[in-house]
C-alpha cells in the first residue's frame, strides 16, 4: 500500500499507451465503440465513466451489460464484434486467454481493451510477481491492471476506479466523474481503511473529487440503513453491545428511551437514513455511553467503530438516494440485479428523471428480496456445513442475480460463521448449471483464504473447464447441476489446505 502516487504514476504510463492504441484503432476502424460491463455496482459505474467520457469525445459507443463474461458469451461477442472496437470493464482480466484467442488469434481481429481490477487468468495470488509481470508484457497495451503495478485490485482500486482514470487520460475535464468511481469502489466494499476510509488509488480519487469540489466528507454512524434501526443495531457485526446485541426489541425500546420518534409516516421502524443529524447525535452519544459501562472501555475505542466516513456528492440533492455514495451504489446495484441495469447506467451518466423514479422503485422491491431472503435462510435453517466451508442453496426463494448480495450480507450479519467461507448456490433458469458465488471475511482472508484461487483450482479438481475467479474475499463462477456436491468437497479440501489445518 506504500506510495500510492507512485504506483499511478506507472499505470499512467500504460494508460496513455492505452489511449494510443485505443485512438489509433478506431480512427482506422470507423466503428462504434462496444462496451462490456459487470452487472454489479462497480460494473454499472465502469460503464456509465466509460460512456460518459465517449459522448463527450463525440465518439458512437453502445454499452452491454452481462452477468458474467463466460465461455459461452466470449463465443457469442466473437461472432458479433468483427468490426467493433471492444471494451470490458471490471471484468476480462480473469478470461484474457479466451478473448485474445477467440478476438484476436482465430482471425476475428476485433481490438479490445480490458480494464479490469480482477486477479488475471491463472494467476493463484498478487504474490505471483513473475507470472503477472510476464501477462503484463505479453498484453500491453490492451489490458490494464492494478497487479501490473502491484496495486490491490480487491482493496486499492476497482473497475469504476481504472476506468476513471482512462477517462481521466482522455480528458482531464473527466475529472468531474470521480464520484461515481468513489460509488463503484463502495459498491465492492473497498472502503475499508480507519472509520471506512479509501486505501491506495482509491484514496486518491477521493483527492481528486475532494480537491475538486465534488464531494464532501461527514463522519456517520456505522450502521446500514437497509434495515429497520433496531435490527440495524442489533445485528451490526462490527458495534457489539451487550443486551441490545441480537435482540431486536430491546434495541428498540432503547432507541424510544432517548426520545426519538421510531416510526415514520406509513407505520414502520425508521432507517438511519431517516435520522436527522441531531437524532444521529443523539443516538451516538447513548451508545458511546452504554457501551463504554457495559464493556468497561475508553470511549475513543468505540467511537474508532461507531463513527465512519461518509461519502456525499455536493451536486446532488441533500438526503435524496444519489446525495449518499453509499445508498448511490445500492441503487445501481438494484438496478443491475433486478433486471433494469440501463437505468443503473443511465443514471450514474447523469439521468435524474424517469430514470431514478424507476430506481427508486426497484430499490425498494430489491431491498424487499434481500430482507426475505436473509429471513428466509434463518427461520429454515438453510445454511449447510462442511468441516471447513458453508453453503446454502437459493431454491425458489433466491435467485441467481442476488445470490451474491445475500452471500455478503450473510458474511457481514451473525448469522453465520464468520470463520468459514460461505458459498451461495442458485439454479440458472432454463439451463442446467448453479451459479456459485462465494464470500469470505477478512478474518479467514487475513489467514490464507483465496476464494479466487480455491474456485479456480476446485474447478480443476472437479474436471470442469469453466471460467471462475474474482478476488481473495470474493468470486465466482458456474457449474453443472449434476457436479455440485464434488464440486463443494473441492472447495472444502482447497480451503482445508488454505488454513493448513
Amino acid at each position: 500500500m506504500s506510495n500510492p502516487a507512485k504506483k499511478l504514476e506507472n499505470l499512467k504510463v500504460d494508460l496513455d499507451n492505452a489511449k494510443s492504441f485505443f485512438f489509433k484503432n478506431i480512427e482506422k476502424m470507423e466503428s462504434t465503440i462496444h462496451i462490456y460491463t459487470h452487472i454489479d455496482a462497480d460494473g454499472l459505474a465502469a460503464g456509465a465513466i466509460l460512456g460518459k467520457a465517449l459522448y463527450r469525445a463525440n465518439i458512437p459507443f453502445q454499452i452491454t451489460i452481462l452477468r458474467q463474461l463466460e465461455r459461452e458469451e466470449i463465443l457469442k461477442i466473437a461472432n458479433m464484434e468483427s468490426n467493433n472496437f471492444i471494451i470490458f470493464s471490471d471484468f476480462g482480466s480473469g478470461q484474457y486467454l479466451e478473448l485474445q484467442e477467440k478476438l484476436i488469434e482465430n482471425g476475428h481481429l476485433a481490438p479490445f481493451l480490458i480494464l479490469d481490477h480482477h486477479l488475471p487468468q491463472n494467476i493463484a495470488n498478487k504474490e505471483d510477481f513473475d507470472s503477472i509481470k510476464d501477462i503484463h508484457q505479453k498484453t500491453t497495451p490492451w489490458q490494464i491492471n492494478p497487479y501490473f503495478y502491484d496495486i490491490d485490485g480487491s482493496t486499492e482500486i476497482s473497475g469504476a476506479g481504472i476506468c476513471y482514470y482512462f477517462a481521466k487520460c482522455l480528458n482531464e475535464k473527466n475529472l468531474d466523474l470521480s464520484p461515481v468511481a468513489i460509488v463503484g469502489a463502495i459498491g465492492d466494499i473497498q472502503n475499508q481503511g480507519p472509520n471506512k476510509s479509501f486505501m491506495g488509488l482509491n484514496s486518491l480519487i477521493v483527492d481528486d473529487a475532494k480537491r475538486n469540489g465534488y464531494i464532501e466528507i461527514i463522519d456517520d454512524l456505522n450502521f446500514t440503513s437497509l434495515k429497520p434501526l433496531n435490527e440495524a443495531i442489533a445485528y451490526s457485526s462490527e458495534i457489539i453491545l451487550p443486551g441490545l446485541t441480537n435482540n431486536v426489541n430491546k434495541t428498540l425500546k432503547f432507541l424510544q428511551t432517548l426520545g426519538i420518534l421510531m416510526e415514520n409516516s406509513e407505520g414502520n421502524v425508521r432507517t438511519l437514513q431517516d435520522l436527522n443529524k441531531d437524532e444521529k447525535q443523539k443516538v451516538s452519544s447513548a451508545i458511546i455511553e452504554y457501551a463504554s459501562l457495559k464493556l468497561d472501555i475508553e470511549p475513543s475505542e468505540i467511537i474508532k467503530k461507531l463513527i465512519v466516513n461518509r461519502y456525499l456528492i455536493k451536486n446532488e440533492i441533500n438526503y435524496s438516494d444519489l446525495y449518499d455514495t453509499r445508498e448511490f451504489s445500492f441503487i445501481l446495484n438494484a438496478c443491475g440485479r433486478t433486471n433494469n441495469a440501463a437505468l443503473g447506467i443511465a443514471i450514474a451518466m447523469g439521468d435524474r428523471k424517469n430514470s431514478y423514479e424507476q430506481a427508486q422503485e426497484n430499490q425498494l422491491n430489491y431491498k424487499k428480496s434481500l430482507m426475505k431472503g436473509l429471513s428466509w435462510i434463518k427461520e429454515k435453517d438453510k445454511i449447510q456445513q462442511m468441516d471447513f466451508i458453508q453453503y446454502f442453496f437459493g431454491e425458489d426463494i433466491i435467485p441467481e442475480n442476488i445470490i451474491g448480495t445475500v452471500s455478503s450480507m450473510l458474511i457481514r450479519s451473525k448469522l453465520i460463521n464468520i470463520m468459514k467461507p460461505i458459498f451461495g448456490v442458485a439454479l440458472r433458469e432454463d439451463d442446467e448449471v448453479y451459479k456459485i458465488s462465494g464470500r469470505a471475511h477478512e478474518q479467514i482472508v487475513d489467514k490464507g483464504v483465496n476464494l479466487s484461487e480455491a474456485i479456480r483450482e476446485a474447478l480443476t479438481l472437479s474436471n470442469l473447464d469453466s471460467l471462475g475467479g474474482g478476488h481473495p474475499p470474493a468470486a465466482g463462477t458456474i457449474v453443472p447441476v449434476n457436479k455440485i456436491d464434488l464440486f463443494l468437497e473441492n472447495c472444502n479440501e482447497v480451503i482445508k489446505k488454505q488454513l493448513k489445518t
